[in-house]
């Protein structure tokens, strides 16, 4: 996978984290890393979602995530949630995502469930190869649905899942 492409999947992964000071701190510095990527979709869209946010208080983007992803089971960013709800299928994917990356010897810095979406794509950002190139295909319908669910209800957000779902275009 090409290095920029890989970039572009890290930017994507660390601003659909929740925000969070840590986030604000880091504005100025991924602001430049924004700008070092070819003029493109990618560019533009991290540029204007980070401009949107630049100019609202940050309990007013905490309010904006809590209201997309933690208040709407519909648009929650566990992915298999989005393919097999509660059912009894899900703890083996979730075990399964948990044991690629355990095998890849990534361990996350964070308490989520290992099908969060910004934690996959930080899997993928750092570890790249082909191996692990299904989770996209596998988790593919449930990241449009997220993407198609954002659009109608018109946050910034739906955004950054056009980057994503471009990224993983082959």
């Amino acid at each position: 996978m090409p290095a920029e492409r890989l970039v572009v999947i890290k930017i994507a992964s660390h601003l659909l984290q929740y925000p969070d000071a840590g986030l604000l701190n880091t504005f100025e510095s991924l602001t430049g890393v924004i700008q070092d990527l070819s003029p493109g979709p990618p560019r533009e869209i991290f540029t204007d979602f980070l401009r949107h946010f630049s100019k609202r208080k940050l309990i007013n983007w905490q309010e904006e995530y809590t209201r997309n992803f933690d208040l709407n089971p519909a648009t929650c960013l566990n992915l298999t949630y989005h393919k097999y709800g509660d059912g009894k299928e899900r703890g083996p994917a979730l075990a399964q995502l948990h044991q690629v990356y355990h095998r890849a010897g990534y361990e996350a810095a964070t308490c989520e469930l290992p099908d969060f979406l910004p934690l996959v794509l930080e899997f993928l950002a750092i570890c790249p190869g082909e191996e692990y190139a299904w989770l996209l295909k596998e988790y593919r319908p449930q990241i449009e649905t997220l993407a198609n669910r954002l659009q109608e209800a018109g946050t910034p957000y739906a955004n950054l899942f056009s980057v994503i779902l471009d990224t993983f275009r082959d």
